[in-house]
């Protein structure tokens, strides 16, 4: 039987597969990205296997059982442990804790686990194993990046969970592109998940990320995995949160807060917890946001000071700049607050990126109070979201944050529809 050959051109940016060259991707719009793949098939349609047909009655689940992770904010955004069988994507920059957390997760979960290491050697895995001080006898470490000498050897009960770090620096050698390349990623992709799947092992991938904060690669590779997860953080802060943008066995709504050290990532108890008795500056204003089954009381603070240049500097820490210049905009247009004079400095306490339109309100009240110089209560929370006419909207969550906040002594406070200005004279004193 002759084999057939035919080319295809891949997209080296997004994967999008053209049938003939051209200079520009129809898919993203990439200029020059197009490289060409050589496809070759001997079979021929009538050599396919019929599909079977199956009644959904006669189907046995063959997922449900879930492993404890042993590290309780990767269960509550997991959904309740490492579901068998399951392929997890972990994204996250250089540096920020991803191979430190997966370590730590197969080193606490008492199972079988193989750790395929495609960045690090063994001996550099080990050295970070002995700063952390967590040593386990149950793992088993591969340094072949070829997943052709170990993904057809694995068998069903042989280990509890496979750990890939990372998908970008393993490779099919059958293959002539290099290891990283888009055609790799997508047939080593298929074939981990493939073999995974027949034998039921939970495997983690760590993927890198772009320079925009997404998992490196084509898009598929997002959408051939169960779970797709990202470990965020500034790299010199402390703070890491582990967040979940696609989960197929849980909510998607759950953060897992940590505090990096010397010994690893450990659970953050105390985040999003404050003083209600305790005094707060001027330019310091207290509100709540929601991530999944919990409430976290946050911090947004501002300085707001004359400026020396023609144009005023607008700088954000954990904030979107564009929904600030919205709201300064809001604010002299529709009260006394008029800050285009002004340099304007906004940050949000313990590293937490702030995405919630809900703490709109609490925004106005820190620039408020720090262009006046005037002080909040520290036992006052402030909700709500400000449209483009300074009307401030409610979401049905605020009865979820009231109830949190007075379990603690705090008062969640919101203007009424059209009295941001009175709300601002009012919350603020000397």
């Amino acid at each position: 039987m002759t084999k057939k050959k035919s080319s295809l051109f891949v997209c080296s940016k997004c994967g999008g597969e053209h049938v003939r060259w051209a200079g520009k991707c129809d898919f993203c719009g990439a200029w020059n990205t197009l490289e060409e793949l050589k496809i070759e098939t001997n079979q021929k349609i009538s050599d396919v296997a019929q599909a079977q047909i199956k009644r959904l009655s006669d189907v046995k689940p063959g997922y449900g059982e879930r492993m404890n992770s042993a590290i309780a904010p990767v269960n509550l955004v997991l959904g309740g442990g490492i579901v068998r069988g399951s392929v997890l994507l972990l994204g996250g920059h250089p540096g920020i804790g991803k191979s430190t957390l997966v370590w730590q997760i197969a080193s606490s979960m008492g199972k079988k686990v193989l750790y395929i290491a495609g960045e690090e050697s063994p001996e550099q895995i080990k050295i970070r194993s002995d700063r952390i001080g967590i040593n386990s006898s149950d793992i088993s470490i591969i340094d072949n990046q070829d997943i052709n000498s170990w993904l057809s050897s694995l068998q069903v009960g042989q280990f509890d969970l496979l750990i890939i770090d990372s998908i970008q620096t393993v490779y099919d050698s059958t293959l002539s592109s290099s290891a990283g390349s888009i055609l790799q990623l997508k047939q080593c992709a298929l074939s981990i998940i493939e073999k995974v799947k027949n034998i039921s092992l939970a495997t983690i991938v760590i993927g890198h990320v772009t320079k925009d904060g997404e998992v490196a690669g084509p898009k598929t590779l997002e959408h051939l995995v169960d779970g797709v997860f990202y470990l965020e953080g500034d790299r010199y802060s402390s703070e890491r949160f582990l967040r979940s943008q696609k989960n197929r066995f849980g909510s998607t709504d759950e953060l897992g807060v940590f505090e990096i050290g010397e010994s690893g990532l450990k659970e953050k108890e105390d985040f999003g917890r404050f003083a209600s008795d305790q005094e707060i500056p001027p330019g310091v204003a207290r509100t709540a946001v929601t991530e999944g089954s919990r409430v976290y009381m946050l911090e947004v603070q501002s300085l707001v000071h004359k400026t020396s240049f023609g144009n005023p500097q607008r700088n954000a820490v954990g904030y979107d700049r564009n929904r600030l210049q919205m709201i300064l905009a809001v604010l002299a247009r529709h009260t006394k607050i008029d800050l285009s004079g002004y340099d304007v400095y906004l940050n949000i306490s313990d590293g937490y990126k702030l995405r919630d339109s809900m703490t709109d309100v609490a925004v106005a009240v820190s620039l408020a109070g720090s262009l006046t110089n005037k002080k909040t209560n520290p036992r006052d929370i402030f909700l709500g979201e400000i449209d483009l006419a300074s009307r401030v909207h409610l979401q049905s969550k605020i009865k979820r944050i009231i109830k949190s906040a007075k379990k603690v002594g705090l008062v969640a406070k919101s203007p009424k529809a059209n009295d941001l200005n009175k709300f601002l004279d009012s919350s603020l004193k000397v």
